[in-house]
């Protein structure tokens, strides 16, 4: 048996298409699979709330299932090689371009290099463009399923997960908001890496240029507006200018640099020159390059953050934990242990005593009194809400399989939720009426119970089918 103390692994993006992979070939769940969670992963669970439980315990399954399975193609491989090809293919396309664009502005117009023009090209229209993808990932976004999962998995990865996958997995996206914030972190981080390369790609060029050629600085404008410029290279120069001051152009070096327009001006060079290419490649690197590094690390950890809400209440995700772990009593306080309040909703007379044993056997759960709820008696309220106030371990719900009521019976959820608070484990259990006996519910008025408390996305809140022979 593992030990509880095993640190629990976590969520990442490509784990949900493994998981979705899984769901996609079966969602039936075997004896066999429930005695592997059972034995291997219910004891790491054990300190934890109910309402915290689902999203380890079906990672930990997870990576069970990959162990006994190590011979299979996960879909992650083909995502994880997609991922790392696509941001490589980013780096060094985008490289390329930043170098093209370092020595077009390098070797064209006689080696001489506009300062403006280089700032603009190089470092503010890359930042333009980062902010219009975020606008349109942001409208994308809108359809439910990431930009990221629409361009790099529909066509490269069709032919090798198949069509069914790629549809599991893009409703897992639709189905999950935290899903889609790690995605669009991930679409993000990888339009940084790009941009990175970009920045790289003009620095590395700007530099063999110098090397090669006798490149010159200028700057011109129509207005005198000398101070204008100096004002501009001393704001972009102050995160560097009390270190290395020599690639800080002083006022001197700005209004030499000036050009008047005049047929056959050239740039001066020496000094001058000196102080403007250390001033560029500073500047490209501090405000191109390092912000996007900034951005890299930001969104890794959006990433996690979002990847560490994931709650897994969609309805196929709460059947799959639902066969695996059962219905059964989460981490409750000492005192309280294998204790219940039952309550009688409407008041069909069917309290814990007549359904004790499947509450015992099944649920795990000893009834120690029953309320009456959702009755026209103002003391048996009362009652209920006292009893609801006095933090019960566990609360169950009883009801009779022909009488949801969606409206009411959300009503009922909240007012538990509101008296016993949110991590209480609560349990509907749904009961038939036969000859003033509890029997088992038929499986049509059972769907809909399923369906209404699936709705709910609440973690600590479950249902189950009342069984006499349990």
């Amino acid at each position: 048996m593992k030990s509880s103390r095993t640190p629990r692994p976590r969520w990442r993006l490509a784990d949900l298409l493994d998981f979705e992979a899984v769901l996609a070939a079966s969602e039936r769940v075997d004896e066999r699979e429930r005695l592997i969670f059972a034995r291997d992963i219910r004891p790491q669970l054990a300190g934890l709330p109910e309402d915290r439980r689902r999203a380890p315990g079906l990672r930990l399954w997870l990576a069970e299932r990959r162990a006994r399975e190590s011979q299979r193609i996960w879909p992650s491989q083909t995502w994880l090689r997609l991922v790392d090809g696509l941001r490589w293919a980013l780096i060094l396309g985008l490289g390329l371009i930043g170098a093209g664009v370092a020595w077009g502005l390098c070797l064209g117009n006689g080696q001489r290099v506009h300062v403006v023009i280089f700032v603009g090209l190089t470092v503010a229209l890359p930042w333009a463009g980062f902010v219009l993808l975020t606008g349109l990932r942001l409208v994308a976004s809108r359809s439910g399923v990431p930009w990221l999962m629409q361009v790099l998995l529909r066509p490269a990865a069709a032919r090798l997960a198949g069509d069914r996958n790629l549809a599991r997995w893009a409703q897992a996206f639709s189905d999950s908001r935290a899903a889609r914030e790690a995605a669009t972190a991930r679409t993000a981080r990888l339009m940084q890496w790009g941009g990175l390369g970009f920045s790289l790609g003009v620095v590395l060029a700007f530099v063999i240029s110098l090397m090669i050629f006798d490149v010159r600085f200028y700057w011109e404008a129509t207005p005198d507006n000398n101070g204008l410029m100096e004002t501009a290279v001393s704001t972009l120069a102050a995160p560097w200018a009390g270190v290395w001051s020599a690639a800080v152009p002083d006022a001197a070096t700005v209004r030499a640099s000036r050009l008047s327009g005049a047929a056959g001006q050239r740039p001066p060079g020496g000094a001058v020159a000196g102080a403007w290419w250390r001033f560029l490649v500073m500047t490209v690197l501090v405000w191109g390059a390092l912000p996007r590094l900034l951005l890299i690390a930001l969104f890794a950890a959006r990433e996690r953050w979002a990847l560490a809400r994931l709650d897994f209440q969609a309805p196929r995700h709460r059947a799959l934990w639902r066969s695996l772990a059962g219905v059964t009593r989460g981490a409750v306080a000492e005192s309280n242990t294998d204790g219940a309040l039952v309550l009688d909703v409407g008041g069909h007379d069917i309290d814990g005593t007549a359904i004790r044993g499947f509450l015992l056997r099944r649920l795990r759960l000893n009834p120690e009194a029953t309320q009456r709820v959702n009755v026209l008696d103002a003391e048996a309220e009362a009652a209920a809400d006292r009893a609801l106030a006095a933090a019960p371990g566990h609360v169950v719900l009883v009801a009779s399989d022909w009488s949801l009521s969606p409206r009411s019976a959300t009503r009922l959820q909240a007012r538990v939720r509101d008296s016993a608070g949110r991590a209480t484990p609560v349990t509907w259990v749904i009961v038939a009426d036969h000859d003033g006996m509890p029997a088992a519910p038929d499986a049509e008025h059972m769907s809909r119970w399923t369906a209404f408390v699936d709705g709910l996305r609440d973690p600590a809140t479950e249902v189950a089918a009342y069984d006499p022979a349990a």
